[in-house]
């Protein structure tokens, strides 16, 4: 009998983007399942082509949160479908009892999930040292079976979702390979380098490489990115849909980031990675996936993380963990990764 899944990935972006080789490796393991993918609503986009999901159904998370009837509704329309197994790689309460009401008689998730004992079966999940796919993937595959599973998230994109970008990068003289991508900003504080580091390093790139210099980021990071390109780069932040970011992404000769979602789009397309990590480390399992990468931090803070995800503002009051980024390292290390 062919299994009807679902799979629940409300987290950020980032954690969709590298849930996607879970989604993959659930139709292969399941061969003729059909597989429906709950995400948080606003990112359903950057899936929109994927290959092995047959559906998408976004969640309003501010709206099940306000509403104990609005949730109770969405729930009770899940069953409709008849799943027969429920993949819940996102480990708030709140999914582990939609996994619970959805009717799977087949409900995996994590140990340390809230509210776990609605699931029948439970997979440790270590906070560190495996890589976040690693971790994803153990929710179906044992230690050994993932030695030979590709790690490398993949995005696609429709035709018809790129002529934006593709008429922006014309305009502009973006060509594969003539330019490099900065995305400065994160959701968190603690975890974004300075604005005038990242107009260091990315003025320093672009003189010594010609490259082009392209700034991204959501519509709020407009103004944060004109200060870091003033001068000399390309702004479109907030010019981008999810697609048309992947679109660019690989096209990228390199990507300078901080620990933010761009990484993972950099590692579907295997673009060299030039990442500055602050309040989070790369034991936390979000590193970049490419072949080419340096990560960027100051080593000796025993202050280091400070969080799993970072915060608004620095614990000690003195945020060491990127003032004290060495800009040159990074510029030199960028320039290698790009020579290769």
């Amino acid at each position: 009998m062919s299994e009807n899944i679902l799979v629940i990935q409300t987290a950020f972006l980032g954690d969709l983007i590298l849930t996607t080789p879970l989604f993959r490796e659930i139709k292969r393991k399941f061969p003729g399942s059909k597989m429906t993918v709950i995400v948080n609503k606003g990112t359903e986009s950057v899936l929109e082509a994927n290959p092995w999901i047959d559906r998408i159904i976004p969640l309003d998370k501010k709206e099940i949160k306000s509403s104990l009837f609005g949730f109770w509704d969405f729930c009770k329309e899940l069953r409709k479908y008849n799943f027969t197994i429920c993949i819940s790689p996102h480990f708030s309460f709140r999914s582990s009892i939609i996994s619970f009401l959805s009717g799977a008689k087949r409900r995996i998730g994590y140990g340390t999930a809230g509210f776990s004992f609605l699931l029948n079966e439970r997979k440790p999940r270590l906070l560190r040292g495996p890589h976040e796919v690693d971790k994803l993937l153990s929710l179906i595959y044992t230690e050994e079976e993932r030695q030979k599973i590709s790690r490398q998230p993949e995005l696609f994109w429709k035709p018809e979702s790129v002529t934006g970008i593709q008429s922006e990068m014309k305009k502009n003289g973006l060509e594969k390979g003539n330019y490099i991508l900065v995305s400065p900003s994160s959701v968190w504080e603690t975890k974004r380098l300075p604005a005038d580091k990242f107009k260091t390093v990315s003025k320093l790139l672009h003189e010594r490489t010609g490259l082009k210099i392209v700034l991204t980021g959501g519509k709020g990071d407009s103004k944060l990115c004109e200060e870091v390109g003033e001068g000399f780069g390309i702004n479109l932040a907030g010019k981008t849909s999810l697609p048309e970011m992947s679109y660019l992404m690989s096209g990228a000769e390199l990507l300078v980031t901080n620990d933010s979602s761009p990484i993972h789009f950099a590692s579907a397309f295997n673009i060299p990675t030039l990442a500055a990590f602050g309040a989070t480390i790369p034991a936390f399992g979000y590193t970049p996936l490419a072949s080419r990468v340096f990560i960027s931090e100051v080593n000796g803070l025993d202050c280091r993380p400070c969080g799993i995800h970072g915060g608004r503002v620095c614990p000690k009051k003195h945020f060491r963990c990127m003032l004290e980024q060495d800009t040159d390292r990074m510029v030199e290390e960028g320039i290698r990764l790009i020579k290769g």
